[in-house]
């Protein structure tokens, strides 16, 4: 009998561990779940965008290539305006009939004004989201954060997904520009550096409204895209200024953020052009003290995996010839590393962290230098040391130019 009881309360316990847990249950068809979410606007006045998902779209066919003209898009996208940022999120209700559920998004995009006046809100508001995810990958929006979050980009279904692998790869396979999540860049403001870089992206071609509709899905090329065209700069809180491409490179190399990178040159005479695939790099940045200010010292170790292409009349077995083109590679990721040094010191913003180098190394020297920190970069000189390292010339010895030369001969 007490054993029967005991069974009666351990079975009405569990139901009801089941019923309460079960009670705050939401639905799966209930959640909006969002891909992207975008800010525009500034404190006491905000809008913000977001690009939910539509379970019924992402089925085979419906929104791809293989749909037809009734194929609708796999996303949907409305803004919602509020004096703070939660109020804007609570005022979606009006309009949104589902629950909006914040851990699976993407990508974070941050509208040019928001990002000029300041993203302490943004920042705030993202960290006290128990849903959000810090991991999430941020882009700031030449321009209005809302326009970029309406349009498509085929062939990927999710625009927000497409986004956040677009940064993987170009980080992967260029190292152009950094994959910054909304925790680094954080980390960077918040630092004694007080600086971070963060992507921009901006609409190419001339009719983006042609990436609003799902018929986009059935053409083999469009007029228009999204690609990352610049580095914007951030101190403290507020943008201050957007490095380009090679400036951004040079950022790269100067923070050891190579992975994969090509260097492409012409030899001096022009005849020939050559292009190198960078496989490792180790970059070592050390802030020297001097008698006056301090000195950067750069040293980098390159290992160049292969030859890409080239039309060099050089002999590639011959280990001279391989030092001319190591000493040319040299020469280019030395200027790649200055022009980044030289729009660091133009824009006087410490994205390479030498103020939290300094800081660690020497805290006194930190004390002194705090209060002119970042100016002091201005006037520090650098001392740049390259060494590549030419693994091997490739499966194919000599070029098609020498070879086709030697057949004349």
């Amino acid at each position: 009998m007490y054993v029967h009881r005991c069974r009666v309360i351990a079975i009405l316990l569990v139901t009801g561990l089941m019923l309460a847990g079960c009670g705050n249950r939401i639905e799966m068809n209930e959640l909006g779940i969002t891909t992207a979410t975008g800010f525009d606007g500034h404190q006491g006045d905000w809008t913000i965008t977001y690009q939910v998902i539509i379970p019924p779209a992402m089925s085979s066919g419906a929104g791809g290539s293989s749909g037809g003209a009734g194929s609708q898009a796999a996303v949907h996208t409305f803004s919602a305006h509020g004096k703070t940022i939660r109020e804007a999120l609570a005022s979606s209700s009006r309009e949104n009939p589902r629950k909006l559920y914040f851990a699976h998004t993407n990508i974070l995009i941050i509208g040019k004004e928001a990002a000029e006046t300041g993203i302490e809100e943004i920042l705030d508001t993202y960290y006290r989201n128990p849903d959000a995810r810090e991991t999430v990958k941020v882009l700031i929006a030449n321009g209005v954060a809302r326009d970029y979050l309406n349009k498509l980009i085929p062939p990927e279904k999710l625009p927000g997904r497409a986004l956040s692998k677009i940064l993987e790869k170009n980080k992967q396979l260029s190292s152009y520009y950094p994959s910054v999540s909304v925790h680094e860049l954080a980390l960077g403001i918040s630092s004694d550096s007080a600086a971070a870089g963060v992507p921009q992206i901006s609409i190419k071609g001339t009719d983006s409204s042609s990436l609003e509709s799902a018929s986009v899905f059935q053409k083999t090329s469009t007029s228009s895209n999204l690609e990352i065209s610049g580095l914007s700069v951030f101190h403290k809180a507020k943008m201050v200024g957007t490095l380009d491409q090679n400036e951004s490179l040079g950022i790269s190399w100067l923070t050891n953020h190579i992975h994969l990178t090509t260097i492409s040159y012409n030899s001096k005479d022009a005849t020939d052009v050559s292009a190198f695939l960078v496989r490792n790099a180790k970059v070592k940045v050390t802030p020297v003290k001097g008698a006056l200010h301090y000195t950067l010292k750069v040293k980098a170790k390159v290992v160049v995996g292969e030859f890409l292409e080239t039309t060099t009349h050089e002999d590639l077995l011959k280990t001279q010839s391989i030092g001319k083109l190591e000493q040319r590679a040299e020469e280019i990721i030395r200027s790649q590393i200055l022009e980044g040094w030289k729009a660091v010191q133009h824009l006087k913003i410490d994205l390479v962290g030498i103020g939290n180098k300094i800081h660690r190394k020497s805290p006194k020297d930190w004390k002194r230098l705090k209060k002119d920190w970042p100016g002091e970069i201005a006037n520090m000189d650098i001392d740049i040391d390259v060494k590549v390292n030419l693994k091997r010339p490739g499966l194919f010895q000599s070029s098609f130019s020498r070879l086709l030369q030697s057949d004349e001969d």
